[in-house]
C-alpha cells in the first residue's frame, strides 16, 4: 500500500468512527473532560487573535470552536470530513442564532477547498491525532492563512512521567474506554482515544515539526496540568 492509499484508508476510517459517535460526541466531551474543554477552546481562540475577520475552523465537527469564533469575528468557516458531525454543528448554530455567522463545508484538510491568503488565521482542536499526513494538514492551513496570521492547534498531550502523568495514563486508558462504551456503545472508538494520545509527538516533537512546515514564533501555552497544550505558529 503506497502512502496515498494509506492517507485514504485512514481517512475513511476516521470519517466512519466520527459517523458512529456523533450522537453522543458532545456528551462524551464534556463528562470526559469534566467541563473543561468549552474553556480549552476560549483559550484557543484568544491565542488565535481572530479580529474581526474571516475565520477557518478546520476539522469543526460538531462546531464548538466556530461557536467560540462567531462572537469576536466577522465570518467562520467550519470544515469537517464528516457530515454527520457537521449536521450536529449546524444544529448548535442555528439554536444560538448564530448561523448567519458560521458556514459550514464537508472537505478535506489535507487539501482544503480555498485559495491561498483567505483567511485571518486558522484553528484545529482535537485534529491532530487524526489526520494521516500532519506536514501537509499544518501546511494547508499555513497557505490558506494570511501572512502574519497565526495557526492555532488545540490537543491533548503524551502522558507524561510522575505522579500527574500516572494518573491521566490511568484515566485515559482505563476510565474513557468505559466511560465511551457506556454512553456511545461504541467501544473501539474510545479505545482509539487513549491509544491515539499515547503515540503522539511530545510538545517539542510537535514545535519541531511546525517549524519545519514554515511556521515562525512557534510556542505553546501549558493547560490542566500539562495534559492539554495549545500550540501556535505565525505565519
Amino acid at each position: 500500500m503506497d502512502s496515498q492509499d494509506g492517507n485514504r484508508s485512514k481517512e475513511r476510517a476516521i470519517r466512519e468512527m466520527f459517523a458512529r459517535i456523533a450522537p453522543w460526541y458532545d456528551l462524551i466531551n464534556r463528562l470526559m473532560s469534566w467541563g473543561q474543554d468549552n474553556r480549552w477552546r476560549r483559550v484557543a481562540v484568544s491565542l488565535a487573535c481572530p479580529g474581526r475577520g474571516r475565520v477557518l475552523d478546520v476539522a469543526t465537527g460538531t462546531a464548538d470552536m466556530a461557536l467560540e469564533l462567531a462572537r469576536p469575528t466577522d465570518s467562520v468557516v467550519g470544515l469537517d470530513l464528516c457530515p454527520e458531525m457537521l449536521s450536529r454543528g449546524q444544529t448548535k448554530t442555528e439554536k444560538k442564532r448564530l448561523r448567519s455567522s458560521v458556514d459550514f463545508i464537508v472537505g478535506d484538510a489535507l487539501a482544503l477547498p480555498f485559495g491561498d491568503n483567505s483567511f485571518d488565521c486558522a484553528l484545529n482542536g482535537f485534529a491532530l491525532r487524526n489526520v494521516a499526513d500532519i506536514n501537509l494538514f499544518l501546511a494547508e492551513q499555513r497557505r490558506v492563512i494570511k501572512p502574519g496570521g497565526r495557526v492555532v492547534c488545540l490537543e491533548l498531550v503524551r502522558p507524561a512521567s510522575g505522579v500527574i502523568g500516572g494518573f491521566y495514563r490511568f484515566y485515559l486508558n482505563r476510565i474513557v474506554p468505559i466511560l465511551g462504551r457506556w454512553l456511545s456503545g461504541d467501544g473501539k472508538a474510545y479505545r482509539y482515544l487513549p491509544d491515539s494520545v499515547g503515540c503522539f509527538f511530545s510538545v517539542a516533537e510537535f514545535q519541531k515539526i511546525m517549524k519545519e512546515v514554515g511556521f515562525r514564533q512557534v510556542d505553546y501555552k501549558s493547560l490542566n496540568l500539562g495534559t492539554i497544550a495549545v500550540y501556535v505558529g505565525v505565519k
